[in-house]
């Protein structure tokens, strides 16, 4: 059989990018060193076009596991539909405890910013998402935005500040204790080391140059209880700092349904908020 097809192109082809090399940390006991890596989701053409907004992804793990790459079949029909995806390496309890994995995912917003060209990206319109761990530090880096002290490394030239924070049942509060489960406690407590509780508490540190929250928690969470979440949003609402706070019934933690289209379409929609280019 042979036929002749009129196709029309609705839709544009994206290149799957592994292994980009943002930062260079230290490692094996302070020995050696190596380089933190980005996978990153972007147009296959970005030549004579629209930038595009960017979200920086922070996989979980309880602070002592993490795959840059494990969620990304979740936000591909994501960036197919208008952003940069960026799946971001950071380092674990195992390496290094806090704030060694803030200071990676403010490296690699610079990065992404002293690089938005080569990607085709917006340098203005960065957010910043995560799960569990990942919605730890993305909460860190959405509060100390303009805090240069947890900024280190290169491309110091231009700001590690998101315009907005999408959280998904992050922790918030280390001051109070996580409901006597200890190997989680153990975790957390490795994940602060020496330092003070309170610096690693987010919920503590929202000011005037907070951006916009959305928070999604599940109300059977058995591993971050939803008090966390509650936390958060009570004391961005109290800052007057925009927010949304989406309570997922009947689930628990890491569940599917945080995934799923109707939750992919809010966080589009929070994205563009004023630039609808998402349909």
């Amino acid at each position: 059989m042979k036929k002749i097809l009129q196709i029309e192109r609705k839709q544009e082809c994206w290149s799957f990018v592994p292994g980009v090399a943002y930062t260079r940390v230290p490692s094996w006991y302070d020995s050696s060193v190596k380089n933190l890596r980005m996978s990153i989701l972007m147009p296959k053409h970005r030549e004579d076009r629209k930038n595009l907004p960017a979200l920086v992804w922070l996989c979980g793990g309880a602070f002592q596991v993490m795959d840059p790459d494990v969620w990304i079949p979740q936000w591909t029909e994501f960036a197919r539909r208008g952003c940069i995806v960026a799946g971001v390496e950071y380092r674990t309890v195992n390496e290094a405890a806090f704030p060694a994995a803030l200071e990676d995912v403010k490296s690699a917003i610079r990065f992404l910013r002293g690089n938005a060209s080569d990607f085709g990206l917006d340098p203005d319109r960065i957010f910043i998402a995560g799960e569990s761990a990942g919605g730890c530090l993305a909460c860190l880096a959405g509060v100390y935005g303009e805090d240069r002290k947890y900024d280190v490394g290169d491309y110091l030239e231009y700001s590690s500040r998101i315009q907005g924070v999408i959280d998904f049942y992050g922790v918030t509060d280390f001051i109070d204790g996580f409901g006597g489960q200890e190997e989680l406690d153990l975790t957390r407590k490795q994940f602060v080391g020496n330092g003070d509780k309170r610096e690693v508490s987010s919920y503590l540190h929202i000011n005037k140059n907070t951006p916009p929250f959305l928070i999604f928690h599940g109300d059977k969470d058995e591993l971050v209880d939803i008090c966390q979440s509650e936390k958060m949003y009570q004391s961005l609402i109290a800052q007057k700092i925009p927010v949304k706070f989406y309570i997922l019934e009947g689930c628990g933690h890491g569940a599917d349904e945080f995934y799923q289209k109707e939750i992919l379409k809010i966080v589009a929609d929070f994205i563009h908020e004023k630039e609808k280019i998402i349909h």
